[in-house]
């Protein structure tokens, strides 16, 4: 190839997206592969459509904190509206009846400014990163035994991912990063969100264009059978080529070279193209160690064709425990694209690796068993609070899948693994759960990608040094560090 690749990225959810666009802006010939097919790009984040409505990939709580919103103003394309129209925090349902957050804050206000104030408000972002492996039970009950404030916190952790049921699961610093940063974008405490026109996948809308329209290359259907790495540095990809005419055939591969090499995957896929032999055994077991460390998230998904059903869209609703699940879950709605009189409503449940139903094992008779038992008991715990809204239902969609890794004490901030890879030369690894990322989902993707691409640049300039009478090829602003956000960027909205 007479202009080889800059940067090739394997995976094209939002992570290895929004790093391409970055990088296209900025000067540099890239590559993405994704073994799916074009609606398949933006991966966890893509949206399907059903009788008018966008159905997301699974529920989507966004964070309103700003790196999406920054990513987008750099490559110039402006980020879809935001459709949310609540108007208050919610309510949860503790002790047989439900309970208004507001009213609950209120009612215990001196305890909660204390435990806000010792947390969020006072604390420097280095102080919260000390919290990380305490647990958020721990640091409330240090504070406060009002069991009402204990039970907003375990909601609050639940609500903002990659946590279980408990606060005891929950990482301290990874919350009170969540709630810090939101302050510092919004000016407030964090009590609305941002819900995607058109379903979350039209955020990939603007990023493939901007990588279209500036030269790099998205190919879709492309099956990567590894990442080559050779006297420890990333040279390539070897690519799956041909059509196979048996199961068991194997294909031939082709080879495509680059400088840098990006592995956009999800970290639990992680070894389907990286080999092991290939890392320092170290490295190897930090991979293997986290990969496993999965939250799966269960969704039941409601298209409302009835405008006179019963039920309250002004803010989100938690059980604490399901009647007949005997699992927290949470529920929201958004309004139809097409028509505002009616509801899509989503209901859904969180759990962990070592459970059943496991994403690893969902291959295994008994793990298919566990999630048809479970949606069966889901559905059983929704119809207890809301008896209509079956028959009012025009349809509905069950989804379970893989959100992230867990934000326990243990599996966060510098537990992670790096955004470059520790032992092999230009090789990075992008996903939302690098010690980049301070938050889960499409937020912390964005602020991988950030950070990564900051890295890469300054990688590809010192080993591709402008030559006299080379043109210079301009790299666009240069990326912020995912800490830019931490210390008072301010765009109003962002994505988790």
């Amino acid at each position: 190839m007479d202009d080889p690749y800059d940067v090739l990225i394997v995976g094209g959810g939002m992570g290895g997206l929004n790093l391409a666009a970055l990088l296209v802006t900025a000067g540099k010939r890239v590559l993405v592969l994704e073994r799916g097919q074009r609606e398949a790009l933006g991966g966890r984040a893509a949206s399907g459509r059903l009788s008018g409505a966008a159905v997301d990939n699974g529920i989507k709580g966004l964070i309103m904190m700003g790196a999406q919103d920054e990513i987008h103003r750099r490559i110039g394309k402006p980020l879809p509206d935001n459709v949310c129209e609540w108007t208050n925090p919610g309510k949860i349902f503790v002790d047989g009846a439900w309970q208004d957050l507001n009213e609950l804050i209120m009612r215990n206000v001196g305890d909660f400014i204390e435990v806000y104030k010792s947390s969020a408000q006072e604390l420097t972002y280095e102080q919260i990163d000390d919290l990380n492996d305490i647990s958020i039970e721990q640091f409330v009950r240090e504070r406060t035994g009002n069991r009402e404030l204990i039970d907003f916190f375990d909601y609050l952790g639940w609500l903002f991912g990659g946590t279980l049921p408990t606060a005891s699961d929950y990482s301290a610093g990874a919350l009170f990063y969540s709630i810090k940063a939101q302050i510092d974008a919004t000016g407030q405490m964090p009590s609305m969100s941002f819900w995607v026109r058109n379903g979350s996948g039209s955020i990939a809308t603007g990023l493939i264009e901007a990588i279209e329209e500036g030269g790099g290359e998205i190919r879709t259907g492309a099956t990567v059978s590894h990442i080559v790495i050779e006297n420890g540095r990333a040279v390539g990809v070897d690519v799956e080529v041909g059509d196979r005419v048996v199961p068991t055939q194997l294909l031939d591969t082709e080879r495509i070279e680059a400088d840098v090499v990006v592995s956009a995957v999800a970290i639990w896929d992680v070894f389907n193209i990286l080999s092991e032999d290939d890392l320092s055994p170290w490295f190897a077991d930090r991979l293997r160690h986290l990969h496993r460390k999965t939250l799966n998230v269960a969704t039941l998904t409601y298209g409302i064709a009835d405008a006179d059903v019963d039920w309250d869209d002004s803010g989100q609703r938690w059980v604490q425990q399901g009647p007949y699940s005997g699992k927290p879950w949470c529920a929201s709605s958004l309004r139809f694209d097409d028509d505002p009189s009616r509801n899509e409503i989503s209901f859904w449940m969180q759990l962990g690796w070592w459970e059943k139903p496991n994403l690893h094992d969902i291959r295994e008779a008994s793990h298919k068993v566990a999630l048809r038992r479970l949606f069966e008991h889901f559905e059983k715990d929704v119809a207890f609070f809301w008896p209509e809204l079956a028959d009012k239902t025009a349809w509905k969609i069950r989804s379970f899948g893989p959100a992230t890794i867990i934000e326990t004490p243990g599996n966060v901030g510098d537990k992670l693994i790096d955004v470059q890879a520790e032992g092999v030369e230009g090789l990075y690894l992008v996903g939302e759960r690098t010690r980049e990322a301070k938050v889960m989902g499409v937020y912390g993707s964005a602020q991988t990608a950030l950070a990564a691409s900051d890295r890469i640049l300054g990688e590809l300039r010192a080993r591709q040094p402008v030559r006299p009478g080379q043109p210079h090829r301009p790299e666009g602003r240069q990326p912020l560090g995912s800490h830019a956000f931490e210390r008072g960027v301010r765009d109003p909205a962002g994505h988790h």
